[in-house]
């Protein structure tokens, strides 16, 4: 089951992946994350625990859901 939220996020690359990402004041950090799909969607693990799907868009990231 999932939450959708689709709220801006400031995010943190390398290496075209993000490595961390600011959702509501707070830095998460990811600790594994993979390509869903053909559009540019990330599922992502942080170390705080949370599963989450990160999306590239042209005028920043995007935290699209959260995963329980």
């Amino acid at each position: 089951m999932s939450k959708l939220y689709r709220q801006p996020v400031e995010a943190q690359v390398k290496e075209g992946l993000p490595v961390a990402f600011r959702w509501r004041g707070q830095w998460y950090s990811v600790v594994e994350c993979t390509v869903q799909g053909y559009l540019p969607r990330y599922r992502c693990e942080t170390r705080q625990g949370m599963l989450c799907d990160l999306v590239e868009k042209e005028d920043g990231w995007m935290l699209e859901r959260v995963w329980d």
